[in-house]
């Protein structure tokens, strides 16, 4: 199958077999597609890298599965009350239609709980991510026009889960996730294959090279962990794992160091999978910089079929 990452700024296709009985994927071909400039809506750019991709790389392979772009995706943390009238998906949807710009009649969406009810109070906490039916709704058309049929679509961070779940195996406390592109990033926090938090943020370009807007990251990720303390889900955790720009950027790593006093790693995603599951040619071509940006679409091929978030 293909796993596909519709990144803000390219589209990223790993060509993965699937070994079956718990041995993961093997790698059969990478590609990289940068999103054409122009006026056309995000959904016919991707759809028109990734046609240059299947073309160019006599791609064979009919199944994928997909990474929304996050810059069309929603994400809140909302309290649920089990003694209201209304069920959890009405209580989700009356916030969000408070906060989104379209008709609520387009709205899609998912949610998982991240917190239980204590002795104090009844109330948890779910996180949502929503969408636009619509935009999907062109990206499968899209899918199906390349002749690829897409069996799951899915966030960036809840594929990333799945690829820490691989990375450190043997960690039971949460861990930290960002993940930095061109002009956007996020961070997020993860435990067992589950999101518990995740906060999206917009920077400007990089320069030379360097991630700009430290100061912008560091706050958004203060934001980030000031709410995981107050939800009480940061018991235990010690590290912070970084993928994409930032990875290969040493001021940057070391600033999340410093500024959060924890352990700061940033592994390759095919660390993930057996060092034979990767052939020589292709790891012979891919640098460490390009390799860090295939975090999402590996972490979609690990995913257990149909993904989890909890």
């Amino acid at each position: 199958m293909l796993a596909i990452d519709l990144a803000p700024d390219a589209v990223r296709v790993l060509d993965v077999a699937m070994a079956g009985s718990g041995a993961g994927p093997s790698i059969r071909a990478i590609a990289t597609e940068a999103l054409a400039e122009g006026s056309a809506a995000l959904p016919q750019r991707h759809l028109a890298a990734l046609e240059k991709i299947l073309t160019a790389h006599r791609v064979h392979a009919k199944q994928c599965v997909a990474a929304v772009p996050t810059n069309l995706v929603t994400t809140r943390s909302v309290l649920i009350d089990p003694g209201k009238p209304q069920p959890p998906e009405e209580q989700i949807k009356q916030t969000l239609q408070n906060i989104l710009s379209y008709d609520s009649r387009d709205l899609l969406f998912d949610f998982w709980t991240v917190s239980q009810p204590d002795a104090k109070s009844r109330n948890y906490e779910v996180l949502v991510v929503a969408t636009q039916r619509s935009v999907l709704n062109t990206y499968l058309a899209g899918f199906k026009k390349l002749k690829l049929q897409c069996t799951h679509m899915d966030v960036a961070p809840c594929a990333l889960a799945s690829l820490v779940a691989r990375l450190v195996p043997q960690t039971e406390a949460p861990v930290g996730t960002v993940a930095i592109g061109e002009t956007q990033g996020y961070f997020a926090v993860v435990e067992k294959q589950r999101v518990l938090f995740w906060r999206p943020f917009e920077l400007p370009p990089p320069k030379n090279g360097h991630v700009s807007g430290l100061e912008r990251v560091g706050d958004e990720i203060s934001k980030c962990v000031s709410h995981m303390v107050g939800s009480q889900h940061l018991d235990g955790m010690t590290e912070v794992m970084a993928f994409g720009a930032g990875a290969q950027d040493p001021a940057f790593l070391d600033y999340l160091a410093s500024r959060f006093n924890l352990q700061i790693k940033a592994p390759s995603p095919f660390d993930a999978i057996a060092a034979g599951a990767i052939p020589q040619d292709i790891k012979s071509a891919i640098s460490s910089a390009a390799a860090t940006h295939y975090a999402t679409a590996l972490g979609l091929a690990l995913q257990p079929i149909g993904g989890t978030h909890g």
